[in-house]
C-alpha cells in the first residue's frame, strides 16, 4: 500500500506542476515491451479490456472504470484504486466520472496513443484534454523493489526458457511447437506473459513470430525470450545450431560475444547510454563489419525494460544522450546480421547498481551446439 500511496502523491505532484484540474490515464489493454504501460503501472494491475481509464482529481479522488464490465471483481482485488467500476457503456460513464470529480478545465491524458476517436470525442466537450504521456514515465523512476524482484523473477522464468529452448531444439519439431513448450516452461516458472521471437535456417535475416516450418539439421536457431511478471519484462537473446556448427560460426558468434563483454563495461550509472552502444559497435567495426552496425542488419544495441518507464529509451544506440540511472533495467544485445552467418541473437538484461550493473539471469550467453 505505500507503494500505491507513493504512486497517488507522485501522479498529485505532477498535475500540480502541470497546471492540470486532473488526470486520465487510459488503456486499451495492450501491452508493448518498448513504451509505458500507463494505467497498468498506475493501477497496479493489468487491464484486459479495450477501454479502460484513471480518473484522478486534484483532491485525491480516483475512479477506475474497466471493461469489460464482468472484470470488475478480478481488478478490484488487486489495485490499491478503491472506486472501481465495470461498465458496458464506457464513454458515457467516462463522461459522468469526469463530471462527478468536477474535472473542468484543463485535464492532462495519459495513454493518448490508445485512445480511439470515439472516446476523445466524448470527453473533450466536457474539459480541455492536454497530452501527458510524459508523466508516467517521470512518475515511474526509480523502479520500486517490487518492480526489481518481478524483474529478478522474470529472470529465472527467462533461464527456465532457454532452457526448454535447448532441450526442444530437435529436427521435426515445428516452430510453433518449440516455442510452445518454451511458454510452458516460463509459465511453469512463474511468467505471467511473453513476447517471444524466434527464426530457424540455414541464413536468417530477422527474427520473427513462429511458424508452422519444421527445424532440420543444421539450422541456425535465434530467438528472443522476453517473459513477463507483473508487467516487468526480461529478454535475453540466445543462438542454436542444430548440428555441427563450423568454425566461421563459431568465430562470428564468439565477436559478439566479445562486443557484449565490452559495451557492459560501459554500464553504470552517470554514462550516457550511447557509450554502451559505441563500445558494442567498435567492436564489430574492427572486425569489418562497419556496413553492418546500422539498420536493416540490426535495429538497436539495447532498451529500457520495464512497465511505466523504459528508461533510458525504447532505442539505445550511438545518439542516446540519455545516461543510464540506478534501478533501470536495460537489455544490451548484439543482435547482428552478418553475410556469412545470417542474424545472430546474443544478449541479455542487466539492473542497473550503485557502481555498474548487475545481470538478471543466470544463463550465459553464448553459441549453444545441439548435437543432433
Amino acid at each position: 500500500m505505500a507503494a500505491a500511496h507513493g504512486k497517488l502523491q507522485k501522479a498529485l505532484e505532477f498535475i500540480n506542476r502541470k497546471g492540470f484540474n486532473g488526470l486520465i490515464v487510459y488503456s486499451n489493454g495492450s501491452a508493448n515491451i518498448l513504451r509505458p504501460n500507463h494505467l497498468h503501472w498506475f493501477s497496479g494491475c493489468r487491464l484486459m479490456g479495450p477501454r479502460n481509464a484513471a480518473i484522478l482529481s486534484k483532491s485525491g479522488d480516483v475512479i477506475l472504470l474497466v471493461t469489460p464490465r464482468w472484470d470488475q471483481a478480478r481488478v478490484q482485488s488487486k489495485s490499491w484504486i478503491k472506486d472501481v467500476k465495470g461498465t458496458s457503456s464506457f464513454v458515457d460513464e467516462l463522461a459522468n466520472s469526469m463530471r462527478r470529480l468536477k474535472l473542468t478545465g484543463p485535464v492532462g491524458l495519459a495513454g493518448s496513443n490508445e485512445m480511439t476517436t470515439e472516446v476523445y470525442d466524448g470527453i473533450r466537450h466536457i474539459a480541455e484534454v492536454i497530452r501527458a504521456d510524459d508523466i508516467t514515465p517521470a512518475m515511474a523512476q526509480p523502479k520500486t523493489e517490487q518492480e526489481i524482484e518481478n524483474a529478478r523473477r522474470a529472470g529465472r522464468a527467462a533461464d527456465a526458457g532457454y532452457r526448454s529452448f535447448i532441450e526442444n531444439a530437435r529436427p521435426g519439431i515445428t516452430e510453433y511447437e518449440f516455442l510452445a513448450e518454451m511458454e510452458l516452461a516460463m509459465r511453469n516458472a512463474g511468467a505471467d506473459d511473453n513476447f517471444n521471437l524466434m527464426s530457424a535456417g540455414k541464413h536468417n535475416q530477422a527474427m520473427h513470430a513462429p511458424t508452422d516450418r519444421r527445424l532440420a539439421v543444421g539450422d541456425i536457431i535465434i530467438g528472443e525470450i522476453s517473459p513477463v511478471v507483473d508487467g516487468q519484462v526480461l529478454q535475453i537473446c540466445r543462438t542454436i545450431v542444430l548440428g555441427n556448427p563450423g568454425h566461421v560460426l563459431v568465430e562470428k558468434y564468439d565477436m559478439l560475444v566479445h562486443a557484449l563483454e565490452e559495451s557492459l563495461k560501459a554500464v553504470r550509472p552517470g554514462n550516457p547510454a550511447s557509450a554502451m552502444a559505441i563500445a558494442m559497435n567498435e567492436v564489430i567495426r574492427d572486425a569489418g563489419y562497419g556496413k553492418y552496425c546500422a539498420p536493416p542488419y540490426m535495429r538497436a544495441r539495447g532498451h529500457g525494460m520495464g512497465l511505466g518507464s523504459v528508461s533510458p529509451g525504447g532505442v539505445i544506440d550511438d545518439e542516446t544522450a540519455a545516461p543510464f540511472e540506478k534501478g533501470q533495467v536495460v537489455v544490451v544485445h548484439p543482435n547482428q546480421y552478418l553475410p556469412e552467418t545470417g542474424y545472430l541473437a546474443c544478449g541479455e538484461t542487466v539492473l542497473i547498481t550503485d557502481t555498474g550493473y548487475e545481470r538478471l539471469q543466470e544463463s550465459l550467453t553464448q553459441l549453444y551446439v545441439k548435437e543432433v
